[in-house]
């Protein structure tokens, strides 16, 4: 097949594209960010480097959010020349980015500038998604300040890039101070949005804060919405079954339980389907049925063998029945397998299920 009629749209996309930041076919292209000359000498923040610091203020909050709803990575390609940029966009050839990026395939680009308003920098970003509509940020802080407003910024930029990577961001901030209005706002103005796709992930993540607020009832409902959404999300179904488990409800606990192993979802979702028979064993131990609770554990463990959250609750099971030898030795499992805490953004999982009597602060 003769792709000669490409030759130019490539050559035009190496002129444009000079100075972008280019990602895989799921990320964000941030092309330029116009600095003056002043604030570059006084700082080193080059047009380069801002666009770089964007970058890595976006990845990590993609990280810390520790969800498992698709992130789009922002990453930063450097010295490189922009023919060997777009070749490595996909792993293929330049002529298959060009394609995809004039189908409209990349999710989002952003361009702009930061500006001197006496005392203050101002810095204004314009983003584009795949349909061309055009959205604005706008930050502003003090001319000393610049990595406070490229975090500011990124912030503003994350928010439009994907609101529920950004709101799972801040309920693990929120749940140190235990005021969670920050990640309220970020759900209840996406949820405004009756059009959003993240419907299903901001009503699990909503019944998640209700549950840590201690409004189980509340929690419960929203657990429901976000499951009547998409019967193949296990999240809010597994998390509807410890909202009831943890009012006393256990045989309706254990039913969503078994729910969330026997849907089809739970056979590319193992972690989940763990977790699920991790927490349907300790609501038998609730209720004296001991040897079937540990039954249930051994099927955790054997669903996946990396859940770590399973040893902590046999171990406890196997502590209160004086088995402590045994509970040492599954304590000491769980932390070889989860060395540090864990803080799930999903899932009603270890230390989210717990309510702290004091805030901790950071």
């Amino acid at each position: 097949m003769d792709f000669g009629f490409l030759t130019i749209p490539i050559y035009m996309a190496v002129v444009a594209f000079g100075f972008a930041v280019f990602t895989d076919t799921h990320t964000v292209n941030i092309e330029y960010v116009d600095v003056p000359d002043a604030i570059a000498g006084e700082t080193g923040y080059t047009s380069p480097v801002v666009v770089a610091r964007i970058a890595d203020e976006m990845q990590s909050i993609a990280r810390q959010a520790n969800t498992k709803a698709e992130v789009r990575k922002v990453e930063l390609h450097e010295d490189k020349k922009p023919v060997a940029v777009l070749s490595e966009f996909v792993g293929l050839t330049p002529l298959v980015r060009v394609v995809q990026e004039s189908a409209s395939l990349i999710p989002f680009s952003f361009s702009g500038e930061i500006v001197i308003h006496g005392d203050d920098l101002q810095m204004r970003l314009r983003g584009y998604d795949s349909h061309h509509h055009q959205v604005q940020i706008q930050q502003e802080a003090h001319h000393d300040e610049l990595p406070k407003l490229i975090r500011a910024t990124s912030y503003e930029a994350m928010r439009i890039v994907n609101p529920y990577i950004l709101a799972a961001y801040q309920f693990r901030r929120d749940r140190l101070t235990r005021d969670f209005t920050p990640t309220l706002e970020i759900i209840h103005r996406e949820m405004e949005n009756h059009e959003t796709e993240y419907a299903k992930w901001m009503l699990n993540l909503w019944g998640m804060v209700l549950y840590q607020q201690a409004d189980r009832q509340g929690a419960i409902e929203k657990f429901r919405e976000a499951y009547a959404i998409d019967r193949e999300f296990l999240s809010p179904l597994l998390n509807w079954g410890v909202a009831e488990a943890r009012i006393g409800n256990h045989t309706h606990a254990i039913e969503l339980f078994k729910a969330v192993t026997t849907n089809r979802a739970a056979a590319y979702n193992p972690s989940a389907a763990a977790a699920a028979y991790s927490e349907w064993g300790f609501s038998l131990a609730l209720t004296g049925r001991f040897d079937e609770a540990y039954e249930k554990f051994q099927t955790s463990a054997n669903t996946d063998a990396s859940f770590a959250d399973v040893y902590s609750s046999w171990a406890e099971v196997l502590s209160v029945q004086g088995h402590k030898d045994e509970a040492a030795k599954m304590t000491a499992r769980a932390l070889t397998l989860a060395p540090t805490e864990v803080v799930y953004t999903e899932n009603l999982i270890g230390t989210v299920q717990n309510l702290p009597a004091t805030a901790s602060v950071h």
